[in-house]
């Protein structure tokens, strides 16, 4: 497939996933913090909800800057947002698996993450411009464009500032014992701009311990320890179980890159909703997913990408699709991956063939 072609292709896929989604999924953006942020831009950017939402401005001053009311203009943002974030998701995946078919399956495959049903149905947050940043500032760091991955980070954190994440995840990947320098120069732009605005926007937010600390104690476990652990799970569904058999097949500096996102992925509950938390790590678990999966017929793959679209879509956005439908998607998708695990340990435990005996006094294969 052309490169014109396949990025034709990837942008209509992108464009039908998404209209699909918005006739599935109903719209509630006047819910949890959506409310706040379409107010704050129909109050012209004064007397935020709290320090946190004043400082992401990136999205707000967009929505400003459209012709339209401040919740049309979250949805334009939110969809646009995703539809790049997928986009250049694609365009990554195409770098490590050198085949432009099977990297059309990252789109699919980032369709059936927490990354884009819960924010189609709550399009009135950043969340989503935040992503597209992310997704950028990961294809930099697949191509080494290390300056191209500090400057979008750097613009990203005025966005939201999980930005950053990705790019201490890129100075990880651009570190380089002849270079030393060049993992500050990758982090240091964006860790700089959350610093400034936090500088200039002080307030509840910039108490952090204490947000912790009443967070893990009334928000975290306030349903119960097995409703955290079952929206953990959510998040990526199936696919969390892909992470170990396409880690062996990352780049020594991805895998650099990909440690990052493991390690925020323990800590990131402890910040937010486990569930729109782990949201940030979508690139390392679309990667590794797409690496696990390169040696399976396509058909499987989609079947994967597809099942874990119905599961998301129906659980995390409330998608017009029946409820045990999404729980067999669930289950297909889980049962693909236990064959795929059973396959690669199976052919990992069979013994190597005996050599063939050779003549007696020899250690040569007879001819």
């Amino acid at each position: 497939m052309r490169p014109g072609l396949a990025l034709l292709v990837a942008m209509l896929l992108t464009v039908g996933g998404l209209a699909v989604l918005v006739l599935l999924i109903p719209a509630a953006p006047m819910t949890g913090d959506g409310q706040y942020y379409i107010q704050f831009v129909r109050n012209g950017l004064q007397h935020g909800a709290s320090s946190w939402h004043e400082r992401r401005l990136l999205g707000p001053l967009i929505v400003r800057a459209l012709p339209m009311d401040a919740q049309p203009g979250f949805f334009v943002l939110t969809s646009v947002s995703l539809g790049v974030t997928a986009v250049l998701t694609w365009a990554a995946a195409r770098e490590l698996v050198h085949n432009e078919a099977r990297a059309l399956v990252a789109i699919p495959l980032l369709f059936g993450t927490w990354v884009v049903a819960p924010n189609l149905r709550e399009y009135g947050l950043v969340d989503p411009l935040a992503w597209a940043f992310v997704a950028g500032v990961w294809w930099a760091t697949v191509r080494r464009q290390w300056y191209v991955a500090a400057v979008v980070a750097a613009v990203g954190v005025v966005a939201k500032e999980i930005v950053v994440l990705a790019a201490v995840a890129a100075a990880a990947a651009a570190f380089d014992r002849q270079k030393p320098w060049q993992t500050a120069v990758v982090a240091g732009p964006a860790l700089l701009v959350a610093l400034g605005l936090t500088v200039f926007f002080p307030g509840s937010g910039s108490d952090g311990v204490a947000y912790v600390f009443k967070w893990v104690r009334d928000g975290l476990f306030s349903n119960g320890v097995a409703r955290a652990g079952f929206l953990l799970f959510a998040s990526y569904a199936a696919l969390w179980l892909l992470i170990p058999l396409g880690w062996s097949s990352l780049p020594g500096y991805l895998q650099r890159a990909g440690a990052v996102f493991l390690a925020a992925a323990v800590a990131l509950p402890l910040v937010g909703s486990p569930e729109r938390m782990e949201e940030a790590i979508f690139p390392l678990v679309i990667t590794c997913a797409l690496l696990a999966t390169r040696t399976w017929d396509p058909r499987l793959v989609w079947l994967l990408a597809l099942a874990c679209v119905v599961f998301v879509a129906r659980i995390g956005g409330d998608a017009r699709i029946p409820t045990p439908v999404a729980w067999a998607g669930l289950a297909v998708a889980l049962a693909l991956i236990a064959w795929c695990y059973a396959t690669v340990l199976g052919f990992r435990r069979a013994p190597a063939p005996a050599p063939a005996a050779g003549p007696p006094g020899t250690t040569v294969p007879s001819p």
